[in-house]
């Protein structure tokens, strides 16, 4: 079986320009690692000739074609990273080949946002594909995608590794690693929460989280050293973002700095440890396991990662306060077995964890054997 997965290339395409790329890489190797899978091929819908930048070699080595080059030779086209032609879609289906759409983002958020907000955006023939697959968080939204696309919704595994993250750590000047959490950093006026939160939909948005930091420098005035928002660059020139932070204590202390996307590996090696995060049905998200994986506190209102970190409900701001307060105080009695869980966790993600292999080897078998499920029209 030959699998073709597509990315988006670009002039300023990076593998941290979002998480959809470093899952892309996370998937191609799971498929690698399917026996019976002869080959995996990156389906270029950019233009650009070249990986993304800052890849390593492990990802470089799969090969990175434009669909015309591998027309008849694709048995299965997901489109994970950017969108093939339509043209090229029907052919592979024509002659027996199958179509998968994966989705990662949020699929509600994708359609209504850029009607409501006048963004660009896209919509893709929905009778293109034999089946839609989506992560667990995504299967809320099952219903809506069957009738979109008139084909079986499918429950696809999580997948992280840290590969990617580790390399972007900050390195002092013997060569050793400045990332991970320091037992004994959360005392009084040096716990210095960071927020990431991208700021660019109400589903993943900061403004929680920095209440959550109000709150808290509220209660214990002494507690916070400085804390770093993230993604706000853009904002800072907005009337009602600019009386929102000039209201809060923990800015008119002049603790709060408000800048730019930075790597998450930077800003933490440079002394932030604490992670502060809010979402809204999107409960898997990479920052947190980047935040796991360096054993720092994570605060968070994720269902999925309940048992795991530091968990508020919904956006019960207090509640999200008195976990960070939960996180100062007990922190370092329980670091080994939160490093423990963390790691537990994080292992069942792997891209080549036997149980992650199979599911998609079961998927995949049982949608070759599945016969011809319509053709284009």
């Amino acid at each position: 079986m030959r699998i073709g997965v597509s990315i988006m290339t670009g002039e300023h395409q990076h593998v941290w320009s979002n998480g959809l790329v470093q899952n892309i890489y996370h998937f191609a190797k799971t498929l690698q690692n399917i026996p019976f899978v002869e080959a995996v091929y990156l389906l270029n819908c950019g233009n650009k000739e070249d990986h993304p930048a800052g890849l390593d070699a492990e990802g470089r080595a799969i090969p990175l074609v434009w669909p015309a080059e591998v027309t008849d030779s694709i048995d299965i086209a997901i489109e994970l990273g950017g969108a093939v032609s339509m043209e090229w879609m029907r052919r592979i289906r024509r002659r027996g080949g199958k179509a998968i759409l994966h989705l990662c983002g949020q699929p509600y958020v994708a359609l209504v946002e850029p009607t409501v907000f006048k963004r660009e955006g896209f919509f893709l023939n929905p009778e293109r594909f034999d089946e839609v697959w989506v992560l667990a968080k995504d299967m809320i939204f099952a219903p809506m995608m069957e009738t979109m696309y008139r084909c079986p919704i499918r429950e696809v595994p999580y997948l992280w590794s840290p590969r990617f993250l580790e390399e972007t750590f900050l390195r002092d000047d013997e060569g050793r690693p400045l990332f991970g959490y320091t037992p004994g950093s959360l005392r009084p006026g040096n716990v210095n929460p960071a927020i990431f939160e991208p700021n660019l939909s109400p589903i993943k948005m900061g403004l929680v989280p920095i209440m959550i930091c109000e709150a808290l420098e509220r209660q214990r005035p002494d507690a916070i050293g400085r804390l770093i928002f993230h993604n706000t660059d853009r904002m800072m020139s907005h009337a009602s973002f600019v009386h929102l932070m000039q209201n809060m204590d923990v800015y008119q202390k002049g603790k709060c700095e408000l800048v730019a996307r930075d790597y998450f590996a930077h800003a933490m090696g440079r002394g932030k440890n604490v992670v502060v995060s809010h979402q809204i049905n999107c409960p898997q998200n990479y920052l947190y396991l980047d935040a796991l994986h360096g054993g720092y506190p994570l605060i968070h209102n994720s269902p999925m990662f309940k048992e795991l970190g530091y968990y508020y409900p919904d956006c019960e701001v207090a509640a999200g306060a008195e976990a960070l307060a939960r996180a100062i105080d007990q922190h370092d009695h329980g670091l080994v077995e939160y490093r423990r869980r963390a790691r537990h966790a994080i292992d069942a993600l792997s891209p080549t964890g036997r149980n992650n292999i199979d599911t998609y080897a079961r998927l995949l078998t049982t949608l070759v054997s599945s016969g011809d499920r319509r053709r284009f029209a």
